[in-house]
């Protein structure tokens, strides 16, 4: 009995032993995906790096970042019926990008904005407080002046 009970532990430590070896690996592989390059790479599957919105009105102009394909997008919502309700974010290179904020049901387009604004944006406490007070340093999409 002492040797039956010996084998089994002894079976069990290998099945442990080779579900941890398993789970290492798979934690080595999802590591591997989250890795970002240090070089720059170019626009891959993307059609945003030849995105046109200036002769478009800002509906439209929204429209069509929506409809574009990005290296990197995200959004977030808020449930409220006033205040901050919403904001997009589309990158082609994954550092700068559009930036689509609904506010009071009105949305607005600011382009050039660097990722790490978005990343503040989003990990802040009080999303609508920042954006708020940082708005004034991004940079708002404004449709030309018709030419005659």
């Amino acid at each position: 009995m002492r040797i039956r009970l010996f084998f089994r532990v002894k079976s069990l430590c290998r099945h442990v032993t080779l579900i941890l070896m398993f789970s290492g690996i798979t934690s080595v592989f999802t590591q591997a995906q989250e890795v970002e390059h240090n070089y720059l790479v170019g626009p891959q599957l993307t059609n945003c790096d030849s995105l046109e919105i200036d002769d478009f009105s800002l509906g439209k102009a929204i429209e069509k970042i929506r409809g574009a394909k990005y290296r990197f997008d995200q959004k977030f919502r808020l449930t409220r019926k006033s205040g901050l309700q919403k904001g997009e974010f589309y990158s082609c290179d994954n550092q700068r990008g559009y930036l689509i904020i609904t506010m009071d049901n009105e949305e607005f387009l600011f382009v050039s904005v660097d990722k790490s604004f978005w990343n503040e944006l989003i990990s802040s406490s009080d999303p609508e407080g920042f954006y708020l007070n940082s708005k004034s340093t991004l940079q708002i999409w404004n449709r030309p002046i018709d030419k005659k």
